[in-house]
């Protein structure tokens, strides 16, 4: 194959253009796509596609200590966000080389990612147990949870704020309590941000249009919608009693319409700033929040060390949790792994549909094993398998911004390939190469990507770079079927960024609680095919992680979910999956299933919220550890953890009984004794310092949550200060009763094992 692949190479017509690597060189703290912005190699179109109106570009910026304000005060850059040593910031594209040379930044990273929005109740809470928390008192809970006094955070588009299901169960009050639409500019922005348009009146937020598709109005609504106006209520979210506070995300062009087939461009600055809006919004009020983002993409290294991950980390906190889709790729090969050792490797990248397009493009992303290199080209191959056209070899060990254009000296027909390479990244010494391809007739070319070098490389196939789509990666095209000789993707470690790598968000996978249902005109669609109840959808994106973490977290319902719509936003098409129409204020709303790993993160951020209400100071580490002990495992979820269901299917009632048991306060105080436990949660050991207690002997005793006792030693207590480390090595994860007695005092903590 590779006699006949060089074979046609003499044939190949080229014509590159590359840009100047001397105005570049210096600028080593720029990420590849902010390189290609600075670049000859984009088109003035592209270009404006990521930039605000008056050509406003926003930023990651990674700094030091040293970082000189007054210099970053220069280039006109206006600070949004601080997240640790990550802060989002909005600059002229005009000044993006100069914020290069400012002292104390490390790494830029301009946003020109390609996002893409995944198509991505009854049965639902029955099947994770959500109405035994929502009749708490009736099951032994000390109340009923519904998510009083927590904020439900919902970071999305195509919002419907007048939706009955915004409103409590009464329809008399808006539970909206603010709304930011960081595209709409006919307004004020919120303190400490310079874009958008915040709404704190509820006669404000209900004039505020979003006609940008349904997808948040049904998230919203499986996380905190009252259900108002549906039948007897069935379609009431989880947290129906939680304040709610919307955030429309803003596109890098305002002016790019929002379609299901639409160019969905995301600012990954702009969701960490929608994270600080509504947790400063929650703390000011002294109320815990969960936020969700049924969002997603694959521009990134799947490690947690991209800055959106790693201002995540610093985002989170205490009753400060966020929740993710994992994705909606594990049925499409859009991941590669090739193990090189000096090797060559073949695969066909592909738009998915490209049978029903003229015209094929595609966006791929490879990163390589720290400290070593790669080398790719792409070629163009005829129906007839002969090698029309290539691209140079390009490396990863230099940095890069390299466009070709190129055509069949036969037919005329014109490709165009573009790198966007970096030899080590900052955040895992990785090196990275971007691969932008177009194949201006798909049904007589195909693309062909060639890597050789040494380790593991890993890419991402998203598809078109400029039109929402998916892509992939396949060994057979048709009739040429390279099977054996080619490499075919997988749908391993296929969960995306934002929402399923970082380890600071709780990732969500998709189950079905239900695979049939009536729409409202009386007809049944059954898709009992496809999925069983219980079991993970084909579509609900695995792991691991590029750091080998497990991935989702937990799984939720997913499939088929029922949910509030956009009413502005109801298209023909989706009339078949309209279950219920009713009347609000002379207004007819549209209640529809609709499946994803963006329905079934909604599911648990609501759980989150009820958590919340048990236990408002529960952190991040705490909540995951109680709903991967709580989940539900059976012969569906096989052995967990594992790449599909993470630890099994959420269960809200057994987290919310954890939950009540799991206290934040570690230091106990009676009298002149004192008990403290550190670390807290705790993977391997326990410390138990004991201050104040008389010499001689004490009884500690260690039960589960059910009182079953599991460790119990005399110790001897020799001086008022006393410390004793416990070993719970043998012990199973899960959540445990310390305690301590001597004579007439006994003091007991919750003491969390990882």
């Amino acid at each position: 194959m590779i006699r006949n692949f060089t074979k046609h190479v003499s044939v190949v017509s080229l014509l590159a253009v590359i840009i100047n690597s001397n105005i570049l060189s210096a600028q080593n703290n720029l990420s590849p796509s902010s390189r290609w912005l600075l670049s000859s190699e984009i088109s003035n179109h592209d270009k404006n596609v990521f930039t605000s109106a008056g050509n406003f570009l926003h930023c990651f910026i990674q700094v030091t200590p040293e970082l000189d304000i007054a210099a970053l005060e220069a280039c006109q850059a206006t600070i949004n966000t601080k997240a640790g040593n990550i802060y989002t910031v909005t600059i002229p594209l005009a000044n993006l080389a100069q914020l290069s040379n400012v002292k104390g930044i490390e790494y830029i990273e301009a946003s020109t990612m390609f996002n893409g929005p995944g198509a991505k109740n009854d049965l639902e809470q029955k099947q994770t147990h959500v109405d035994k928390v929502h009749a708490g008192v009736a099951n032994g809970l000390p109340q009923d949870y519904f998510g009083k006094d927590v904020i439900v955070g919902i970071v999305d588009i195509g919002f419907q704020t007048d939706n009955p299901t915004m409103y409590d169960a009464t329809g008399t009050k808006n539970r909206i309590v603010r709304y930011w639409h960081q595209s709409y500019n006919l307004g004020t922005p919120p303190a400490g941000f310079n874009y958008g348009s915040e709404r704190t009146t509820e006669a404000d937020i209900l004039a505020q249009p979003d006609n940008d598709g349904i997808h948040g109005t049904h998230v919203t609504g499986i996380a905190a919608g009252s259900g108002f106006t549906s039948p007897n209520l069935m379609y009431r979210g989880i947290a129906s009693e939680a304040d709610i506070v919307l955030v429309t995300i803003k596109y890098a062009n305002d002016t790019i319409p929002g379609s299901a087939i639409g160019d969905y461009r995301v600012a990954n600055p702009n969701i960490i700033d929608a994270y600080k809006y509504i947790f400063d919004y929650a703390n000011s009020v002294g109320k815990p929040a969960v936020i969700n983002l049924s969002w997603g993409m694959h521009s990134g290294p799947h490690d947690g060390t991209s800055l959106f991950d790693l201002a995540t980390k610093s985002i989170v906190g205490p009753g400060n949790i966020l929740v993710g889709a994992n994705g909606n790729e594990g049925a499409n090969n859009m991941h590669i792994q090739f193990n090189l050792n000096s090797d060559t490797s073949r695969t066909f990248m592909i738009e998915n549909g490209r049978q029903y397009r003229t015209k094929e493009s595609v966006y791929c992303d490879f990163w390589g094993e720290a400290g070593k290199s790669f080398k790719m080209q792409v070629s163009f191959l005829d129906t007839n398998n002969k090698v029309v056209a290539s691209s140079p070899w390009i490396s990863s060990s230099a940095d890069a911004v390299k466009k070709y254009s190129l055509f069949d000296p036969l037919t005329l027909q014109a490709f165009t390939v573009t790198y966007l390479v970096e030899d080590n990244y900052i955040n895992n010494t990785k090196s990275n190469i971007t691969v932008m391809a177009n194949n201006s007739d798909q049904a007589r070319y195909h693309i062909v990507l060639t890597v050789t070098g040494q380790g593991r490389v890993d890419g991402w196939n998203s598809g078109a770079s400029m039109t929402w789509s998916n892509g992939s990666f396949t060994d057979n095209l048709y009739k040429t079927d390279f099977r054996g000789k080619y490499v075919n993707g997988n749908t391993e470690s296929t969960m995306g960024e934002n929402g399923g790598t970082s380890d600071a968000v709780i990732s969500v996978g998709a189950v079905a609680a239900r695979n049939k249902y009536t729409n409202f005109t009386g007809k049944e669609n059954d898709d009992s095919w496809y999925v069983k109840v219980g079991d993970i959808t084909p579509f609900s994106s695995k792991g691991p992680t590029m750091d080998g973490r497990i991935k989702p977290d937990i799984s939720a319902p997913g499939y088929d979910v029922p949910s509030s719509i956009n009413r502005n936003q109801i298209a023909p098409w989706m009339l078949n999956n309209v279950v219920a129409k009713t009347v609000f204020k002379n207004d007819t709303n549209y209640w529809m299933v609709a499946s994803g790993t963006s329905m079934a993160a909604p599911h648990v951020t609501g759980i989150v919220a009820l958590l919340l209400e048990a236990n408002p100071t529960l952190s991040p580490t705490q909540i995951r550890a109680i709903l991967q002990q709580t989940a539900e495992r059976d012969s569906f979820t096989g052995n967990v953890p594992n790449n599909r269901f993470g630890w099994g299917r959420a269960n809200a009632f057994e987290a919310i009984k954890q939950a009540l048991l799991t206290s934040s306060v570690n230091t106990l105080n009676k009298g002149n004794q004192s008990f403290l436990l550190f670390p807290n949660p705790s993977n391997n050991g326990v410390t138990v310092s004991l201050n104040g207690f008389q010499s001689g002997s004490a009884t500690l005793i260690i039960t589960d949550i059910s009182g079953r006792v599991i460790f119990d030693k005399t110790i001897l207590l020799s001086n008022a200060e006393h410390k004793e480390y416990l070993d719970l090595s043998t012990i199973d994860a899960g959540l445990y009763m310390i305690n301590v007695t001597q004579g007439n005092v006994s003091m007991a903590s919750k003491l969390l094992k990882m």
